[in-house]
């Protein structure tokens, strides 16, 4: 399945609940794309607090990877959270996330291009 197919799957679940993203004036849109950062914000955050946890077993001397494996379908979950708020919020923008994102990643290569030679 593509990116673009996914977009579309949220769009339509969106516009079933009356969530769509296909507001026309700017404040209507600001109010969706303000609500959806927030919870990817959120979301990010408690992604974050499952690695916490892993790295306080570890940094103790315990036994991270137990830890690990009962915290890894909880990151799973909020990184699929983070996913779909981003889904959202690249719907909203009207971004074209294959060309903008291989843009992007042709910047980054030229960007960095010295950065792994310098980085041993």
């Amino acid at each position: 399945m593509e990116i673009r197919e996914l977009l579309e799957i949220q769009r339509k679940f969106d516009r079933e609940h009356g969530w769509g993203t296909e507001k026309t004036n700017i404040e209507e849109r600001l109010k969706v794309m303000e609500k959806d950062l927030i919870g990817l914000i959120g979301e990010v955050g408690e992604a974050a607090n499952c690695l916490k946890k892993v790295r306080l077993y570890l940094d103790a001397g315990r036994d991270a990877q137990k830890v690990y494996d009962v915290e890894a379908p909880h990151l799973r979950e909020e990184l699929i959270d983070v996913f779909i708020y981003l889904i959202r919020l690249i719907d909203i923008t009207e971004t074209n996330l294959e060309k903008e994102y291989l843009a992007k990643l042709a910047n980054n290569r030229e960007r960095y291009i010295d950065f792994k030679k310098t980085d041993s």
